[in-house]
């Protein structure tokens, strides 16, 4: 059995589809933003025999027969996301993020789609950055921080072309936040940095974007195309079909294989192929 961890997206549906092609396996996906309609991971010690299991779509599942999983950032519905007061979204988040955690624990026997812990490091942005930049990639000169008076002085650095982006994913799906260009307005709000560290890079120009996804050890470059100068999550796009150097594809496979996983995406442009 195959087990995904994600959600009741458009998206879900389809990768669960083009998996049974390939499978002879059963495909179950957990749907996290369902757990007010009866979607539901549970853990049971019944006469010392533990076991995991799920209630999908009303029917009982034995998580433990699962052979491969896919933790696929699952996410709560938005009622449990926006809840007041804030401490009580906290406090629900965590009882559920333990129980679907527990899966990774429990479960590490089998075959993941990316290690989960691996996956929690691999998000670590310094880390990501250094990384790439000691395998040679070509990374845009960059700052981390909270402090307004560093960020003024990389605004100065880069000859004020500089982009801002934020140093972690959002929880939610409705809530985006892009990459933005610096502009003198944000330099007057510059102590607000305070409350938040963001990551600053220096602006590339660029002509196109790549999205380069690596699955063990083939490479899937595509060209994106968009309407947006900065972040080409804001606008239509078209993929192309796009030829990566053997040199670049080199990198990429070494990235995803040092950040310890199977599956990852890496992002850059038609410049000199930033990271």
């Amino acid at each position: 059995m195959i087990l995904i961890i994600g959600n009741s997206s458009d998206k879900a549906k389809a990768v669960v589809n083009e998996i049974k092609k390939i499978s002879k396996k059963k495909v179950i996906i957990f749907k996290a933003d369902k757990c007010l309609e009866g979607e539901a991971i549970g853990f049971s010690l019944l006469n010392n025999k533990a076991m995991l299991f799920a209630d999908i779509s009303g029917k009982d599942f034995n998580l433990n027969e699962a052979t491969s999983i896919w933790y696929w950032k699952p996410l709560l519905p938005k009622v449990l996301r926006t809840i007041e007061p804030i401490r009580h979204q906290i406090f629900i988040h965590r009882q559920f993020l333990t129980i679907w955690r527990s899966i990774v624990s429990c479960l590490s026997d089998r075959m993941w789609i990316n290690d989960y812990y691996k996956l929690l490091e691999a998000e670590n942005k310094p880390y990501q950055i250094k990384l790439a930049s000691e395998i040679g990639f070509d990374v845009p000169d960059t700052l981390i921080t909270s402090d307004p008076k560093r960020a003024i002085a990389f605004w100065g650095y880069c000859d004020k072309k500089m982009v801002i982006k934020t140093l972690a994913l959002s929880q939610t799906e409705d809530s985006m936040i892009y990459t933005n260009k610096f502009t003198e307005e944000m330099m007057l709000k510059i102590e607000r940095l305070k409350s938040s560290p963001v990551i600053l890079q220096k602006l590339i120009p660029t002509k196109y974007g790549l999205r380069i996804t690596v699955v063990g050890d083939d490479i899937f470059p595509a060209r994106v195309e968009s309407d947006s100068e900065i972040d080409w999550r804001r606008s239509e796009i078209k993929l192309k079909k796009y030829h990566l150097p053997g040199e670049i594809k080199d990198k990429c496979l070494c990235l995803v294989k040092k950040l310890g996983l199977k599956y990852g995406c890496i992002e850059g442009n038609g410049v000199s192929h930033y990271l």
